[in-house]
């Protein structure tokens, strides 16, 4: 193989899987690549897809070198995973996404440092170690305050303080190790960015309203989403200024709150392919998946343009009948199911994508005029943490 560049024929590996990977297997299959898949427990739907699947532990470094061994170059397709693993990994194969911004994203203190020295807008914050720390830092953060682990992580908490009498339950939460206080930013909405690098040029995705429910879990993504034309500006510039910086190859997000005032605050980064960016399957000229690939294999990146307006679902377990009832009557839904990771009603099983209209608002009345979305929608006020599967 010439240099780091990818030809149909070569092995792209997988690893830090979730729903969203049998997609990326389809459209790496689609182009000509053979694919395997690392996994830390059996997975049927990939065994069937992939030409092959190692099941190993990230510490088992004989399978991480046999699946090494065996790709030309590797997707890590979440950011939950070690970057210890990832830099094991590049002694055998190209990771064109590097490490660098793996461990920017998941420690939340390198994180705000990384965005404050590129001049981007973030909550007033304060690290503690214990709640002594806490009743000395609240009065410069202001109430609510969110107490947060600096690593990120897979099963993390994250503790809402809304007065001093909040504290002393802290003493439960907080554990060994160093934590973030962070102002809560009241906001009235809250978007996603998504673009693709291959390191020098960027190119970004029509901007999405995300919409979740009163446990802050996702329930819908529109796009294109309308703000003012400053904001846009800004965020496309917040957007270009990570690409530059992150030493980074493929596609990532930036999440944003939008205040009452207009203010534009960045929640944070994310790595690789999330559930939000789906909604460009329907709406946009290339995938998140397709784009992926090209950075990796070091082809170009496309140029993408806006389709079509698009209303994009989370489908859960609890939904699922729902659902299924317009299977048979929506034209203009299209579906995609998967096998959920576990059977409680919270459990993603699918996506929706509603099309058929250049307003969002006629779309969003379709959906409304079904027994599918029955549950309230969270105030854009709420302070409660995310629980967002992306």
């Amino acid at each position: 193989m010439s240099g780091n560049v990818l030809y149909p024929g070569s092995t792209l590996g997988i690893i830090a899987v979730d729903h969203n990977s049998s997609a990326l297997i389809a459209v790496a299959k689609k182009m000509g690549f053979n694919v395997g898949v690392y996994v830390q427990e059996t997975h049927q739907e990939f065994e069937m897809m992939a030409d092959f699947i190692i099941v190993g532990s990230y510490t088992d470094k004989t399978k991480l070198t046999e699946f090494g061994e065996n790709c030309d170059a590797i997707i890590y397709q979440t950011p939950n995973i070690e970057p210890r693993v990832i830099k094991f990994l590049s002694q055998f194969a190209s990771i064109p996404q590097g490490v660098n911004g793996l461990e920017i994203v998941q420690d939340r203190l390198l994180e705000r440092a990384f965005l404050a020295e590129i001049n981007i807008n973030i909550a007033p914050y304060v690290t503690v170690v214990g709640l002594d720390d806490v009743y000395q830092s609240i009065d410069s953060i202001g109430y609510p305050a969110l107490l947060k682990p600096i690593q990120r992580g897979l099963g993390e908490r994250s503790m809402m303080i809304k007065r001093q009498s909040d504290i002393g339950r802290a003493g439960d939460f907080i554990d060994t190790g160093t934590y973030l206080l962070e102002s809560w930013i009241d906001h009235t909405a809250e978007y996603t960015m998504t673009a693709s690098t291959n390191g020098t040029s960027c190119d970004i995705y029509p901007l999405a309203k995300l919409l979740f429910n009163e446990e802050r879990r996702l329930v819908s993504v529109a796009t294109p989403a309308i703000v003012q034309d400053d904001i846009l500006t800004e965020m496309q510039r917040i957007v270009r200024s990570v690409a530059k910086s992150l030493q980074y190859r493929g596609v990532f997000s930036v999440n944003f709150y939008v205040t009452p005032n207009g203010s534009l605050y960045v929640k944070n980064i994310e790595l690789g392919l999330t559930s939000i960016a789906n909604v460009y399957d329907s709406s946009a000229n290339v995938s998140q998946y397709e784009q992926q690939i090209r950075a990796t294999a070091g082809m170009p990146l496309h140029t993408i343009r806006s389709l079509q307006t698009a209303l994009f679902m989370v489908v859960r377990k609890k939904q699922e009948a729902a659902i299924q009832r317009q299977w048979l009557i929506k034209d203009n839904w299209r579906f995609r199911f998967f096998s959920p990771a576990n059977d409680t009603d919270e459990a993603v099983v699918g996506y929706t994508w509603v099309t058929g209209s250049n307003d969002l608002r006629v779309l969003q009345q379709q959906v409304d005029d079904t027994e599918v979305c029955q549950e309230h929608v969270a105030p854009s006020d709420d302070p409660r943490h995310d629980n967002i599967q992306r």
